[in-house]
C-alpha cells in the first residue's frame, strides 16, 4: 500500500473507499454530522490536524464547504489511493525509488543496460534455435 506525506495531500480531493464520518471539530468526541458514502468525494483537503492527547488520537483532514470547516479522521484504507496518484500525489515509496535511481553511478547504469542487452540476445538465440529445430 502506498504511503504519502500529509503535506502532499493538501489541495487534492479525497474520495471515500469506505464510509467516512464528517465532523465540525477535529475531536474524537465530536458528534458526526454527516457520513460520506463509499465512492463519493469527501472534499478538497485544505489542511490537516495532527494528533493531540485529549483531543484526537489520529490525524484529521480539514476541508471547507464554503462557509465553514469540516473534518474527517484519517484511517488506513479509508480513502482511494489511486485517485490521489491520478491527481499527481507521489507516494513516499515512489519518491524513494526515484531518489535511488538518480543516485546510481554511471558504472551501475551501464551494467544494467548490458544485462538487458545480454538477456535480449539470449532470448533471441533461444527462440532462433527453437524455430530452426522445427524445420
Amino acid at each position: 500500500m502506498a504511503t504519502f506525506d500529509a503535506t502532499d495531500i493538501i489541495g487534492k480531493t479525497l474520495q471515500a473507499r469506505t464510509s467516512v464520518e464528517i465532523k465540525r471539530l477535529p475531536e474524537d468526541a465530536a458528534p458526526v454530522v454527516y457520513t460520506v458514502k463509499p465512492g463519493d468525494s469527501v472534499g478538497v483537503v485544505e489542511s490537516y490536524i495532527n494528533p493531540k492527547p485529549g483531543r484526537n488520537i489520529g490525524l484529521y483532514w480539514q476541508f471547507n464547504d464554503g462557509s465553514r470547516s469540516y473534518y474527517a479522521e484519517h484511517r488506513v484504507g479509508r480513502y482511494n489511493v489511486q485517485n490521489l496518484q491520478t491527481q499527481g500525489a507521489v507516494s513516499l515509496e515512489d519518491q524513494q525509488k526515484a531518489e535511488q535511481e538518480a543516485n546510481l553511478s554511471l558504472y551501475d547504469r551501464i551494467g544494467r543496460w548490458i544485462s538487458y542487452i545480454g538477456a535480449g540476445l539470449a532470448a533471441f538465440v533461444l527462440i532462433r534455435d527453437q524455430l530452426n529445430k522445427k524445420r
